[in-house]
């Protein structure tokens, strides 16, 4: 199983042993043979599988394979000196002559007319046949390395010059030599992954394991490279060998939400103008992590009349917060300085309003404390100081500080001259004092 966040546990095989007889895919696990066998020569190989992970230290486990070498039966015992071998080309056409079966000796026999050639009869299996008159082995039918990579027949040629017919057989040994015929694959053509943006530097993001059904090492072995769509927005790195995708960079979701990538696997036949390839288009998709806190937007200072209705709108308080969904959802709160309630702030909205009539006389100014709080785990918040200031209205008329003033004047006091003082007082702010006599007599 592979961990979506640690590159350990990525697996690696290797094989101990009659190497030069076997081979094993590291990656897939796949086990090879590298040439012909025969059981007279190795009835059995034994072989030790490690298994190793990609950690610091990496850590190994181990098994031990048998493979026992079937002989062939009593009636196809191999005598070297009438065995032999070719190979060929897995994509060679049907029809086309791959060898003579007869030898030197036999020339003159074929000019006489006097051999017959035949594949014996429970060796046939459709893909070759033999000219029954010169000898001529030719392909019959299409091969295919990844279904058979070795055929081993016997050819009987019959000799009619002789009393009775003389029989002698050739076994022939064939083997198919692969060919770089396959594409690597993806399952999917297009896939979506994620990551969280907090994901440290070497994150395994993902592995990709394209297959390739060529069956020789290097046809089918596959090297991983990706391209982003918007050069210079790539954070990753793809191991060209494992194709584990990791982080190479910090993520931040707020100034790259998603990366779109071109993922290329290349198999590495020797010739590097028969080399295959397939890409796959992958979206990467950075989570959020509640990495920001909301900044108020809104100004700091709000004005309203001392004579504003209840339920009057006083300030309309916003924030940013550029984390998604809830990380990035705020929730607004009065903490302090809101003396007898007489403010009320919608957590949802933002807007501040009245909650009862308010009095410059009584109170001019109002210091409120605000709390912006986002809906993200761990929450995270920040404060505003808002200055309210009450607003005068002329709502209160003057009142002298005395109902009677009594005063005295000389008959013959001269005009101008000091007779008394009246005061009165006015709350409202800025109205200036004017005084009128009524009632004169």
């Amino acid at each position: 199983m592979q961990s979506e966040y640690y590159p350990y546990a990525h697996i690696l095989t290797e094989l101990k042993g009659s190497s030069d007889h076997f081979k094993i895919d590291a990656n897939s696990g796949e086990i090879r043979t590298t040439r012909v066998l025969s059981h007279d020569y190795g009835p059995s190989y034994r072989m030790i599988v490690i298994a190793s992970d990609q950690g610091v230290p990496p850590l190994q486990g181990q098994a031990v394979i048998n493979i026992q070498v079937i002989p062939l039966s009593e009636g196809r015992a191999v005598i070297s000196q009438n065995i032999r071998h070719l190979v060929i080309p897995e994509n060679l056409k049907p029809a086309k002559i791959m060898s003579l079966i007869k030898s030197p000796d036999h020339l003159q026999q074929h000019h006489s007319g006097k051999l017959h050639f035949s594949i014996a009869a429970d060796d046939k299996d459709g893909h070759f046949e033999v000219d029954s008159s010169t000898g001529d082995l030719f392909l019959f039918k299409e091969l295919d390395y990844e279904m058979t990579s070795h055929y081993l027949f016997r050819v009987v040629t019959k000799d009619h010059s002789r009393n009775p017919p003389v029989n002698s057989t050739v076994f022939l040994s064939v083997a198919v030599e692969d060919q770089n015929d396959h594409s690597p694959s993806f399952q999917e053509e297009f896939i979506v992954i994620s990551v969280e943006e907090n994901a440290p530097v070497g994150t395994l993001v993902h592995v990709f394991n394209a297959k390739d059904g060529d069956g020789s090492f290097l046809n089918s072995r596959v090297q991983y490279l990706i391209e982003a769509h918007h050069p210079g927005m790539n954070p990753f790195l793809i191991h060209p060998s494992f194709g584990t995708l990791v982080t190479a960079s910090p993520l931040d979701r707020e100034r790259v939400p998603t990366v779109v990538l071109t993922v290329t696997a290349s198999d590495q036949a020797v010739n590097v103008t028969d080399r295959r390839l397939r890409s796959l288009m992958v979206k990467v998709v950075i989570l959020d992590i509640n990495d920001h806190s909301p900044t108020f937007t809104s100004f700091p200072i709000a004005l309203v009349k001392e004579d504003a209705a209840v339920g009057s709108l006083v300030h309309h308080i916003t924030a940013q917060d550029p984390d998604a969904g809830r990380n990035g959802r705020v929730t607004f709160s009065i903490l302090s300085g809101n003396e007898n309630m007489a403010f009320m702030l919608d957590e949802s909205s933002g807007l501040l309003t009245t909650t009862l009539p308010l009095d410059y006389e009584l109170k001019s100014q109002y210091i409120l404390t605000l709390l912006a709080l986002d809906s993200g785990t761990p929450t995270l918040s920040s404060s505003q100081t808002l200055t309210i200031t009450v607003l005068d209205v002329n709502d209160e008329a003057p009142v002298f500080k005395q109902h009677l003033y009594e005063a005295s004047v000389k008959e013959n006091q001269n005009p101008g001259e000091f007779v008394t003082r009246v005061e009165a007082v006015d709350r409202d702010s800025g109205n200036s004092k004017i005084w009128e006599l009524s009632n004169r007599y």
